[in-house]
């Protein structure tokens, strides 16, 4: 077959060859299916492997058992069966179709005996083809090839029945379009319109993983700009979230990490940092992430705020906003925030001249109380001024900051 490179075969042979031969030798149906089809037409390569066959979950099982160093068959009851062999890792599944009932959260998994069905079934059609090994025949019934070199995205079937059997691919779309710099058919625009609402039923879960798929592609304004198009936007969240007021320009112009681009789509919809942090939880987000946002959120208010940079209040401002002072910087810029132009040039000269890590006093807890001959929360008190005193001077030696407990021990005002 045609656009594929020889490169690209050898390696594909060099990992499921032999598997497809065998496969063959039992009588049995072996294709390439799916993202790895796609991918090899565009000449990159994908580690795992994605197989479907007319053979039966054990059936599989019998075959991969014969040849895989270790095969796993948890996902048996949904037909897929998966091996590993010299580090080549491939998923063999039974034909099959999926569905989701009016109002499941799960699939309905059902097996099919036809490669042609089983590509019906699948997400779009740059997704619907398969290559039948050994033979190396291309099976491309909804013409997937032609779209991939047309950068169209369009479904199968209909998109109605599409999106009915499985509401995340609406979301799945807008990944797309950015990932692979897709232009939608009108019809699978009207069809999400339509059927926005439908994305409830799915998980949280599956929601957020999608979502993080396609924050995390170099520039997702395409398919941010397909979720305010249909509005699908406003339904992926239970919190009250107006999606059409997140900047697409912003959000390309950010770094592709997940933080810095939820990041800044709360900013663009005038979320607070806490705010934030409580809409990612309810999506299921981690609480690294959700934590981690809402810092880069309150770093950029308090950067926002900042309008000097003498020495003292840059010392302020990375003892409060660090380790995220840049990427509240970073932020404020993708926004068209005015900040000090002459903010990152402050912040390194601090961090030439006293280090890139936190501040840091020379005393601790113990040797305040030692000084003082008290404990209590008069030693924190102490020690919050010690840190505000080097916040405001700089660097302090050990004897200076003896002296500072001492002096302030015996007159508290000063």
């Amino acid at each position: 077959m045609e656009g594929i490179s020889q490169a690209d075969r050898e390696d594909l042979e060099l990992r499921v060859g032999e598997l497809s031969e065998r496969f063959k030798s039992s009588g049995k149906k072996f294709y390439i299916v799916g993202g790895v089809v796609r991918d090899l037409l565009l000449g990159k390569t994908s580690s795992d492997v994605d197989i479907t066959t007319d053979a039966s979950p054990d059936e599989s099982a019998a075959i991969l058992e014969n040849w895989g160093d270790t095969i796993w068959t948890q996902g048996a009851k949904f037909g897929t069966i998966g091996a590993q062999k010299n580090g080549a890792v491939v998923e063999v599944t039974t034909h099959r179709s999926e569905k989701y009932d009016a109002d499941s959260r799960k699939p309905k998994v059902r097996f099919s005996g036809a490669v042609e069905q089983d590509l019906a079934r699948r997400d779009f059609t740059i997704n619907a083809m398969a290559i039948e090994m050994p033979a190396w025949d291309l099976v491309d019934p909804f013409n997937g090839q032609a779209d991939l070199e047309n950068k169209i995205l369009r479904t199968p079937l209909s998109p109605d029945i599409a999106f009915s059997e499985d509401p995340l691919r609406m979301l799945r779309a807008a990944r797309f379009l950015s990932g692979y710099s897709l232009t939608s058919e009108m019809l699978l625009e009207e069809s999400i319109s339509k059927m926005a609402e439908r994305i409830h039923i799915v998980s949280r879960e599956r929601v957020n993983d999608e979502l993080s798929k396609l924050l995390t592609v170099s520039a997702p304004s395409p398919g941010i700009a397909l979720l305010q198009r249909t509005k699908l936007g406003n339904y992926l969240f239970s919190s009250d979230v107006d999606f059409d007021d997140v900047s697409l320009k912003a959000l390309d112009l950010v770094e592709p990490s997940l933080s810095q681009r939820w990041a800044s789509i709360f900013w663009s919809l005038n979320k607070q940092g806490s705010q934030a942090q409580e809409i990612l939880n309810e999506l299921r987000a981690s609480k690294d992430l959700s934590s981690k946002v809402a810092q880069i959120i309150n770093a950029g208010h308090v950067i926002a705020q900042t309008t000097t940079t003498e020495p003292s209040a840059i010392r302020h401002l990375l003892h409060t906003t660090s380790p995220n002072t840049l990427h509240g910087i970073s932020l404020l810029e993708a926004h068209g925030v005015s900040a000090n132009l002459n903010l990152r040039e402050a912040i390194r000269g601090i961090q030439e001249a006293e280090g890139e890590g936190k501040f840091e006093i020379p005393l601790n807890g113990f040797e305040v109380t030692d000084l003082i001959g008290s404990k209590g929360p008069i030693v924190g008190e102490m020690l919050a001024r010690l840190m505000d005193h080097r916040l405001e001077v700089g660097p302090i030696s050990k004897d200076l900051a003896t002296d500072l407990v001492l002096k302030w021990h015996r007159n508290p005002t000063q």
